[in-house]
């Protein structure tokens, strides 16, 4: 090999460590070691890894908008000194310097840090659900549902959300009609039922407790409509207009959640790391669960945003009514629910990594509503107006413990190793940051802008404020669209059209999930010698 790769590398490294050099020369620098590492694989060595290690330390360029772009070439030279032949075996301390790094870099270099380990390569591709063929769905009423099925009921039908449910003869099942929304379709119905049955098949099996619900049918059909119930919903569902329903038996701890009021902290914290690892094994055979419980960042805005207002966790925006998005988590004590959020995986790492990154973010959410849910007086602002402080009903230790399993048992799903890395994240800085955010409502308020307000009728607008506490003397005046309205929506996490109050948390998501994804590619390789 000529001298001039090994000249360009030693330039390079001395433009990363000398401060003389700026963000441009440093960029430039970064971009000549990432075309050194493609073309002359085996170029770039230690001294590489500690000039690149150094610049990620610094601290620098931290008010420098484009930061981030910068840290991410340079964590990703390292990835690429991983993931290319001819690097003898520096590649392994590439990574192992990563992972090192992500306790201790923040902002805009952990993030950097953290995405280039979440772009690593690994294996998971999901297979595409059959829904089978659509067919207008046969009309039936409740009691022919039950006796055509060989049930009855033996308690007192009630409305759990939208889903009308009876104890049964079967005294170990609850039957879940759930009824669809005005909006649904049969197909989309139907391939929630489709993934029941699935997950039931035997290579689907989960190494723990997963009750996965029983489907009912009706001719054989999965959807059906629904003619005469006994009990008419609530006045918040707005039914589908043809009745569209289906069917399933449900263990009866189906609706026994973590943040119960009524399960103590021990048994909380095991429903937490069990539906930790079945998110991760179910992520590792290519099944994304998209809503473990509903993340906005605005969901006034759904209706004119690309996005429906559906948080992003890696921008690090305020976070919408944390509390209300836990009120109804999609796990529990028997295991993972609704499965019409499950998808089939197919895309890159990157996309992988933030998937992953949800399901952190809500799990850990729901440990810290755990603490909330204890006393649900506790909430909003006081007389005063001063924000309530419920950070007395937080167990530290517990929530130290929760997080810990969390990440231990996601992980091991995910890569299918039973022994998990250390944490990656200075839970002795985490924990009192979740007590001293989640704990205090200090972020109540949200503007319902004009333009949104042009997207209700005046009907609608009016309903939208009464739910939100505004008597009828405060509305009599009130002109749609004609200014921007201060409304009480919270607790959020962060302030309206801000960034999130706790962003030590999006940092441990990030590091956690890009642990799960270098994990998984470190198992896949060694399988592969």
């Amino acid at each position: 090999m000529d001298a001039y790769p090994h000249t360009l590398k030693d330039q390079a490294e001395s433009a990363l460590v000398d401060p003389r050099f700026d963000f441009i020369a440093k960029y430039h620098a970064i971009a000549n070691l990432r075309r050194l590492a493609k073309k002359y694989p085996g170029v770039l060595d230690r001294q590489t890894i500690f000039a690149l290690k150094q610049l990620l330390q610094s601290g620098a360029f931290g008010r420098v908008r484009q930061a981030y772009f910068l840290f991410r070439e340079a964590a990703s030279v390292m990835t690429d000194m991983a993931t290319m032949a001819g690097y003898n075996g520096l590649g392994a301390k590439a990574l192992a310097c990563l992972n090192g790094l992500l306790l201790k870099t923040e902002g805009s270099a952990h993030r950097g840090v953290a995405e280039a380990l979440g772009s690593l390569p690994v294996g998971i591709f999901g297979q595409r659900l059959n829904n089978g063929r659509c067919v207008y769905p046969p009309a039936t009423s409740w009691m022919h549902l039950l006796s055509s099925n060989g049930l009855k009921e033996t308690g007192t039908p009630r409305y759990i959300g939208r889903s009308l449910v009876v104890e049964t003869s079967d005294k170990d099942y609850l039957l879940v009609m759930k009824l669809a929304k005005k909006g649904d379709t049969a197909a989309g119905l139907e391939k929630e039922i489709c993934w029941m049955e699935a997950l039931k098949q035997s290579d689907h099996a989960a190494d723990c407790r997963f009750q996965i619900p029983r489907p009912l049918y009706l001719h054989d059909q999965r959807v059906f409509r629904i003619t005469h119930i006994p009990l008419d919903p609530p006045g918040t569902v707005q039914r589908h207009p043809d009745g569209l329903a289906i069917a399933f038996l449900a263990h009866r701890d189906y609706f026994v959640y973590p943040n119960d009021h009524r399960v103590d902290g021990n048994t909380a914290r095991e429903i937490l790391g069990r539906n930790a690892f079945l998110l991760g094994w179910m992520t590792a055979k290519g099944v994304i669960h998209d809503a473990p419980i509903p993340l906005f960042h605005n969901r006034t805005q759904r209706m004119r945003r690309d996005d429906q207002g559906r948080y992003q966790w890696y921008r690090s925006g305020r976070l919408d009514q944390w509390l209300d998005s836990c009120a109804f988590p999609n796990f529990g004590m028997s295991g993972l629910r609704d499965f019409e959020h499950l998808e089939a995986f197919c895309g890159n790492s990157r996309s992988l990594y933030r998937h992953i990154g949800s399901h952190f973010l809500s799990l850990l959410l729901v440990a810290g509503s755990h603490f909330r849910c204890r006393d649900k007086t506790k909430v909003g602002l006081n007389g005063s107006g001063q924000p309530v402080d419920a950070r007395n009903l937080f167990d530290r230790q517990l929530l130290k413990a929760m997080t810990m399993d969390v990440f231990d048992n996601y992980f091991s799903g995910f890569t299918g190793t039973s022994a998990s890395p250390a944490l990656p994240v200075d839970l002795d800085r985490l924990v009192p940051r979740m007590v001293e955010e989640m704990g205090v409502d200090r972020h109540m308020t949200e503007l319902l802008r004009r333009v949104d307000q042009t997207h209700m009728t005046d009907d609608a607008f009016l309903d939208f404020l009464r739910q939100r506490g505004y008597e009828e003397d405060r509305l009599e005046g009130l002109i749609r669209g004609e200014k921007d309205i201060l409304i009480p929506s919270g607790p959020h996490l962060g302030d309206f059209n801000r960034q999130i109050s706790l962003p030590e948390l999006i940092e441990a998501v990030a590091a956690m999930s890009a642990v799960c994804i270098a994990g998984r590619y470190m198992s896949e390789m060694n399988k592969a010698i």
